[in-house]
């Protein structure tokens, strides 16, 4: 049989040749001798509707071992795979079908094999690109596709036909709106650059395209900066003599070109191409020089022709473009007042999340009562260090003075002036950077340090006139001027600020506001809150962690107060471009980007709220399941103590903290003398061997024996290794006294359980006791360990039942150890960090050598517990004892509260943060100390169950802000569209066309707010109706406008997150869902 030199079948067809092999050609180094170069690695297909690539030079025969070898395993598998498939039932076909008939055999989902696909077809795709630089279709008969009388030599890479060749005249005649068209002409080698100027084309202004009777040449050179390129165009203003006539500045704009100058221009910029730029920026962060030259580069990349600079003309016109549209979308073309009437802010894009009075806020909303957490402002205050600005001395102007998020820049350097050397204090128990640096921070060279903040901190949207520079560090009288301009126009009745700060920000904060003018200040009868964002508060001192926690603070639902961060990640790419421009600039680049990122997270609630909806009815009902859980294990009297104690501090922040611990009395020497007093007991109460025992006595005994083994495994588990003399002997002398309790205890059982002398054979070699060399691993056969069958005899009832009701006190009391020694370590953990840490090797080794005895303490509590638990599985398997009584594993021996040096404890936040069930369970009497009374037992755990209190009432407090906030955000959207169809009207005086504009551009916007409240409903339906929220049902008839969109499929997709596994458990809470110390029904009251 032949064979071909690379080890193919030759009689083999060649498709089938194709099927198991593929030929890479290998890159082969020119020299002397071979002068040709081998092409690309490529690959041969042999399928219907391809033409199999030929070799076209005798390099192509040349096949790389390695890659073949590659490609070849590839392609085994692949054939595995297909074999496998034709031998598997037959399955639905997908829709759609790849492009070859083996394309099936490559998996999609894997982009590498995406790639291994192409490979096949890399060859033919050049060759289809490179096809379109010749005549193509048109090779041998180049007659114009329009006339048919000339030879088609011109051809457009913009239309649709590109490949279509056309005489001058047709292609002139078809280009004759589309001025813009990049053109090539065929030389008879190449087709070559030509433009529709050097055609004859002339493009005629002022008559909608249509030709003018009075035309008058346009300059010539004139430029068109478009996103195809830059084009030079012959145009023609119109000079018809009527009183009508728009001037030439007019004439260009409604070609929708924007002038570099508005007295003789020579140069536009088309509105495509500045709409372009502005997406780009807004989304990549690039900036204009790298844009402005790509286009030049797209037109000649080569710098063949003149160059061109109009990168100055492009900068200016950008500025004023995007000043435009800022005031266009705000309606200020709208107003009869004009753009010199724009109010302060006004031109920021607003959080519809937010409440704001008079327009998503019902009629009675002031009457909330204990529902008026509802319709809190929640703010964000911080500063940023990257976005400085250099000392350049430019001289700008300011194209929105005070519009935007920035402050109106005269009236604050001119209150600042007062304040140029205010002294700060520190008075936090932590060194705060933003406070010490506060004076220093300072880089020369800048005349701007940083920018100033103030976002709404649920929602992450910078307010209105919420910015400010900072010309050295994060000064409270810039601070504070910001937060005030902010505020100004807000009626609500309770504010809550969260600043990294504010432990020391919001002393004096009255005082302080009392500097400001009247329209600054807030009102006095406003309650306003500080608290200190959730991540920064761990770097603050204790008495801060409790006082200025989000978690403990009343109406705070789930705020976070860390989205300030989120925002400054989304403007500190922009840091490299912003300290080079002029203030004014500067100023203007920062507005727009983040009135773009507002209308970005606007978009984006539609499902970030159901996502959050979601996980508040899940972590609700969780929550105030395991705080009704925890409660139960205290006297009720207790529970209603520290209730009372809680609700005080709320109303009352001078009151008495009940997050605050109690000083643990556990010094080094109470646990020192803890330690020796047990070790003394457990000498003193030696088990002494007696023949007439009884009944509990043999239990009681065995219980120890079974204690002492698992002390005598920890020890060998110690000592591994070579062993000394002491140690051998040491261990010789433990085992013979553990050989000796067991041969007592053995005694004693056969009188109770004489079946076990059935057993003890089946644990002896040959009849010796050998194995009692080992005796950590003799069995003791406790009824519990028993076959079934013996069991179940009747003698064996009384013993069997005995057990049983020791088992379960047993497994009681190890828990209860494990709770007591858990508390003695977490003690003993606070004193080493405040009064061992740093002072020495021989205090902390001490120390270490006591956290060691007491988790060998640990661990035998643990041991017993667990051997409690086992046998009462055996014993009772559906007792009563399952109601408290859980299988304990090692992650569940943790606590007393979050451990904030353990990275597992860490993971979750103190909201989400969920005790162990070891805590949920009724005390025991022998947990508390003989030396703590029951009140002081109590109040050590105060903390714990205020923290548990406080992550119920959060989650209770989210479920209903976050139905607020979407019910707003519905609510927001329709009255902007009415607020939009409102201004359709308000301009009387302008030209009809303009009237015309004004209305459709107002109708458009209304559509666009009333769709994206549509789009919110179609998503927040399904899943609040799943969870008996019924205030939504009102926008069910929203649901048919979107359905024509698809948008159920996009919900689906968007919401998916992988918590199908909490399906079970979101059904479980569905009848929970409207339960807790607040009713959702209020709500709907209101509407």
């Amino acid at each position: 049989m032949a064979k071909r030199k690379d080890g193919e079948d030759e009689s083999q067809p060649p498709s089938k040749r194709l099927r198991s092999s593929v030929h890479v050609a290998a890159a082969r180094p020119s020299d002397a001798s071979n002068p040709s170069t081998s092409r690309d690695a490529s690959v041969a297909l042999n399928r219907p509707g391809f033409r199999t690539a030929r070799p076209r030079d005798a390099s192509r025969h040349s096949v790389s071992r390695i890659t073949t070898l590659a490609v070849s395993a590839s392609n085994k598998r692949l054939k595995a795979k297909h074999i496998q498939r034709r031998h598997t039932p037959a399955q639905a076909e997908p829709a759609e079908t790849n492009l070859s008939d083996d394309a099936g055999l490559l998996q999609p989902q894997h982009e590498p094999t995406k790639l291994l696909e192409w490979l096949y077809l890399r060859d033919a795709t050049l060759d289809e690109i490179l096809r379109h630089d010749g005549l193509g279709d048109f090779l041998g008969h180049r007659h114009c596709v329009d006339c048919g009388q000339e030879d088609g030599i011109f051809k457009c890479r913009d239309c649709s036909g590109g490949c279509l060749l056309r005489c001058q005249g047709c292609v002139v005649k078809a280009h004759q709106h589309l001025p813009l068209h990049r053109i090539e002409r065929w030389t008879g080698e190449f087709f070559s650059k030509e433009s529709l100027k050097a055609l004859g084309l002339r493009v005629q202004l002022g008559h909608g395209g249509r030709p003018c009777p009075c035309p008058s040449p346009g300059p010539l050179g004139f430029m068109v900066f478009d996103t195809s390129g830059v084009h030079s165009v012959n145009i023609n203003y119109c000079e018809c003599p009527n009183d009508s006539l728009p001037d030439r500045r007019t004439q260009l704009l409604r070609q929708e070109w924007f002038p570099a100058t508005f007295t003789r221009p020579n140069t536009v910029f088309t509105f495509d191409c500045l709409d372009t730029f502005h997406e780009l920026s807004l989304q990549g962060k690039g900036n204009l020089y790298d844009f402005y030259h790509s286009l030049l580069r797209k037109t000649d990349n080569a710098n063949i022709s003149d160059s061109i600079y109009r990168y100055k003309e492009m900068h200016r016109v950008f500025r004023i473009w995007r000043n435009l549209m800022i005031l266009k979308r705000a309606g200020r073309g709208h107003d009869p007042e004009g753009i010199g009437g724009t109010a302060p802010g006004s031109l920021t894009v607003e959080c519809p999340a937010c409440p704001h009075p008079g327009r998503n806020l019902p009629d009675n909303w002031a009457k909330a009562g204990p529902l008026l957490f509802l319709y809190i402002l929640y703010i964000s205050v911080d500063a940023n260090f990257k976005l400085k600005g250099k000392k350049r001395g430019l001289k700008d102007v300011e194209l929105m003075p005070g519009w935007g998020p920035f402050v109106e820049e005269n009236v604050y350097q001119d209150f600042l002036v007062d304040y140029v050397d205010q002294p700060e204090i520190n008075t936090c128990e932590a060194e705060h950077d933003a406070i010490v640096r506060a004076q220093t921070r300072c880089t020369p060279g800048y005349a701007v340090s940083g920018v100033g903040i103030v976002i709404c901190s649920r929602h992450a949207l910078v307010r209105r006139n919420g910015a400010g520079d900072l010309q050295k560090g994060e000064k409270y009288c810039n601070m504070d001027f910001i937060v005030f301009m902010s505020l100004i126009g807000v009626t609500l009745p309770w504010i809550f600020i969260t600043y990294d700060i504010g432990c020391q920000w919001s002393k004096n904060f009255r005082s302080r506001m009392a500097d400001f003018p009247e329209d600054m200040r807030i009102p006095a009868e406003t309650k306003v809150e500080v608290a200190i964002p959730s991540w920064h508060i761990n770097g603050h001192g204790e008495g801060c962690r409790k006082d200025f926690c989000l978690g403990y603070t009343k109406g705070a639902g789930r705020t976070c107060g860390e989205e300030v961060e989120i925002t400054w990640s989304h403007t500190n790419a922009l840091a490299p471009s912003v300290r080079e421009m002029a203030p004014a600039a500067r100023h203007d680049t920062l507005n727009d980007h983040w009135n773009a990122w507002n209308f970005r997270k606007i978009v984006g609630f539609r499902t970030l709220f159901a996502k959050r909806f979601e996980e508040a009815v899940l972590m609700k009902a969780k929550h105030t399941d395991v705080f009704n859980k925890f409660s139960a294990t205290f006297p009720p009297a207790v529970v209603e103590k520290w209730e009372r104690m809680v609700v005080k501090w709320e109303d009352n922040p001078k009151a008495a903290n009940p997050y605050n611990e109690p000083e643990r009395p556990t010094t080094l020497q109470d646990v020192r003398l803890e330690l020796i007093r047990e070790e003394s007991a457990k000498l003193a109460s030696g088990c002494t061997p007696r023949h007439k025992v009884s009944m509990m006595g043999f239990f009681s005994m065995g219980f120890d024996i079974e204690d002492q083994q698992f002390i005598f495994k920890t020890e060998l588990s110690k000592t591994k290794g070579k062993k000394t003399s002491k140690q051998l002997a040491d261990l010789e002398e433990k085992r013979s006294a553990l050989i000796h309790q067991i041969h007592l205890w053995r005694t004693i059982q056969l009188a109770y359980t004489p079946h076990v002398a059935t057993l003890l054979p089946l644990i002896h070699d040959d009849g010796n006791a050998s194995h009692l060399l080992n005796p950590e691993s003799v069995p003791l056969f406790f009824p519990s360990s028993l076959p079934a069958s013996v069991r179940k005899l009747p003698e064996i009832k009384e013993i069997h039942d005995i057990e049983r009701r020791l088992r379960e006190p047993q497994a009681d009391d190890a828990l209860a150890d494990i709770r007591r020694l858990r508390r003695i370590i977490t003690g003993l953990w606070l004193f080493k960090k405040l009064n061992v840490s740093g002072t020495g090797n021989r205090p902390n080794t001490r120390m270490l050598d006591m956290f060691n005895r007491l988790h060998t303490k640990l661990q035998r509590a643990a041991s017993r517990y667990r051997a409690a638990y086992n046998a009462l599985l055996v014993l009772d398997p559906n007792g009563s004892w399952r109601e408290h009584l859980k299988e304990l594993n090692a992650a569940d021996i943790r606590g007393p509260g979050r451990d904030v040096d353990d990275p597992e404890d860490t993971k979750k936040s103190k909201g989400r943060f969920e005790p162990s069930w070891i805590w949920l369970v009724p005390r025991s009497s022998s947990e508390r100390r003989e030396d703590q009374t029951e009140d002081e037992f109590n109040d050590s755990m105060r903390a714990e169950w205020a923290q548990t209190r406080a992550r119920k009432c959060r989650w209770s407090e989210e479920f209903l802000i976050i139905q607020e906030e979407m019910r707003r955000v519905l609510a927001y959207h329709e009255w902007r569209a009415e607020w939009w169809l409102e201004q359709a009207s308000r301009r009387q005086n302008a030209d009809p066309s303009v009237l015309s504009g004004i209305s459709a551009y107002a109708q458009k916007e209304a559509s666009i707010c009333l769709h994206m409240a549509a789009r919110c409903a179609t998503y927040w339906l399904p899943i609040m109706r799943k969870h008996g929220v019924t205030w939504i049902e009102k926008y069910k008839l929203l649901e048919p406008q979107i359905s024509l969109t698809g948008g159920e499929p996009e919900l689906e997709s968007e919401l998916e997150s992988g918590d199908e596994e909490n399906n079970g458990e979101l059904d479980q809470v569905d009848e929970q869902s409207d339960s807790g110390s607040v009713d959702v029904e209020y709500i709907i009251d209101f509407d």
